[in-house]
């Protein structure tokens, strides 16, 4: 993980909770745990809610469908304070059944786990529905962490 005591990986409602337990049966045992926001009981609540639940109880990342979440200064305050790495899928996922959003995610997996591992807090990407090594691409160079 990127800091020890960092809890892991949730996905977020868009995501499911069916595709969080196949996660967390396919993956390795280095591998970073897995959470589900039902799981945790944070089912509907606001993306400012969210970011600072998680990065209260110490989680290391999100993956979230919502491509647009930082789009709003209060939610890019609330994700800085958090120090959660955030992987955003593009808008392409956005209507894709819920087999091939797994099978995509599967396929990120090991990109994620390994930025999750290595980068430090706060970082931003975004996830590209199209399956290129390319697709992985840092939202701030700069890497602006909490504040």
């Amino acid at each position: 993980m990127a800091e020890a005591g960092r809890v892991g990986v949730c996905l977020d409602e868009a995501m499911g909770h069916p595709l969080a337990d196949i996660l967390r049966r396919l993956r390795a045992p280095v591998a970073p745990n897995i959470h589900d926001v039902q799981g945790l009981g944070l089912r509907s609540v606001t993306d400012e809610v969210l970011l600072a639940e998680l990065g209260g109880r110490g989680f290391a990342a999100l993956v979230t469908r919502d491509s647009s979440m930082l789009a709003a200064s209060v939610r890019r305050d609330a994700w800085r304070r958090s120090g959660l790495c955030l992987f955003m899928c593009d808008g392409k996922w956005g209507n894709l059944p819920l087999f091939e959003i797994g099978r995509r995610l599967l396929w990120w997996w090991p990109a994620i786990v390994g930025q999750v591992q290595a980068a430090p807090r706060g970082g931003a990407w975004t996830l590209s529905a199209e399956l290129l090594p390319s697709g992985l691409r840092r939202m701030f160079a700069d890497g602006p962490g909490p504040t």
